[in-house]
């Protein structure tokens, strides 16, 4: 019945509304259709008929059903990261198979942001999040990036925490972590081995482990960063076309460029295709995986990241947290895997793939 409520809410058939909910992957015919069935599933509550019947029943105390808050802290939509929202789809399928309900999905980037440093502004901050609560919550689930002072305020609404992230939170909640420097070690590495030396950066330069990653690794293959190859900026399609730009007004560009997420680098390749001259196409690599890396021509070398094992593990710590399996601070972390496609290319090789979206 909730599918059919669902699907009247939202004018879209009940097969449809099955597919959306229970396959973050699928391939929907409008991305505004998708978000409308998702949100009125979290205004339902909906969860999955075998775990409502549970609740209908009273159920025995492991099948309870949790009241779960999720915060992500990219930048929102007017700087869209494919890679949350991802996260996000799969984050929400998993709590639904799980007998919980998504309470709140907060998208707030100041929880980010390190120079918020007053302490009364984080307390407003998170006052302001759970002032409109309706549900007590029993977890937060963190997507993103969150400071120390930010970590240790919402410590003092939720007592049951965990972090998906390429950052680590320094053990002030469980989580589960792609280490970042890793992850930029390999792609430098992978640059390297195709004998590019003059390599060229993308992305957050601030507090973040992938930055810290890129320059270990040229300290590693004994490779001088240069300062005029490294662009500090937001991630976000648009800020990967101004960075193309900017490193093809160099009089000695990069070869070899690593951008810290898929998106910095579509937007490269956009930039790419729409130069008239194709003397400057230096080879590309990023980290994520986003469903967009596979359709981009050439298809974008990556990072792949394990979203679906990372959401199932923080489910996994969290639960076990509220269920009081684990008291101490928890981390789980996972490996990225290198997926070899077709915009990085051996330094002076000749022939040139073309560039186009």
């Amino acid at each position: 019945m909730s599918l059919k409520e669902i699907a009247k809410m939202t004018g879209v058939s009940v097969s449809t509304v099955g597919r959306i909910l229970s396959d973050p992957n699928h391939k929907c015919s409008s991305e505004e259709v998708r978000q409308r069935v998702i949100e009125a599933a979290r205004e339902i509550n909906y969860i999955p008929n075998a775990n409502a019947r549970s609740l209908r029943a009273g159920g025995r105390n492991e099948d309870r059903i949790y009241h779960i808050n999720i915060l992500v802290t990219h930048l929102g939509s007017g700087a869209a990261d494919p890679f949350y929202d991802e996260l996000l789809m799969i984050l929400e399928k998993e709590l639904r198979n799980s007998s919980c309900i998504v309470n709140n999905v907060w998208h707030r980037s100041e929880f980010s942001d390190e120079k918020i440093i007053q302490s009364d502004r984080l307390q407003n901050l998170v006052e302001e999040l759970y002032r409109d609560s309706t549900h007590k919550s029993d977890g937060l689930i963190i997507i993103g990036k969150a400071t120390s002072r930010a970590l240790k305020q919402l410590k003092t609404k939720e007592k049951n925490i965990v972090s998906i992230n390429r950052n680590s939170t320094n053990y002030e909640v469980d989580e589960v972590l792609c280490d970042g420097s890793r992850i930029a070690r390999t792609a430098i590495a992978y640059l390297a081995k195709l004998g590019h030396t003059k390599i060229g950066y993308v992305g957050d330069c601030h507090n973040e482990s992938r930055f810290n990653g890129y320059q270990a690794a040229m300290t590693t293959f004994h490779l001088s960063p240069d300062i005029d190859y490294i662009y500090d900026t937001t991630p976000n399609e648009a800020n990967g076309i101004a960075a193309l730009e900017y490193f093809s007004g160099l009089a000695d560009p990069p070869s070899g460029i690593y951008c810290a997420n898929d998106i910095l680098a579509v937007g490269m390749l956009k930039a790419l295709n729409r130069r008239r001259s194709k003397i400057y196409s230096p080879s590309i690599i990023s980290n994520d995986d986003i469903d967009a890396a596979q359709y981009t021509k050439p298809m974008l070398t990556t990072i792949s990241l394990p979203k679906n094992e990372m959401v199932r593990f923080s489910l996994m710590l969290l639960l076990d947290r509220i269920k009081g399996g684990h008291r101490i601070i928890s981390r789980l972390e996972v490996e990225g895997t290198l997926i070899i496609r077709e915009s990085c290319r051996p330094y002076g090789e000749l022939n040139e793939p073309e560039y186009y979206i």
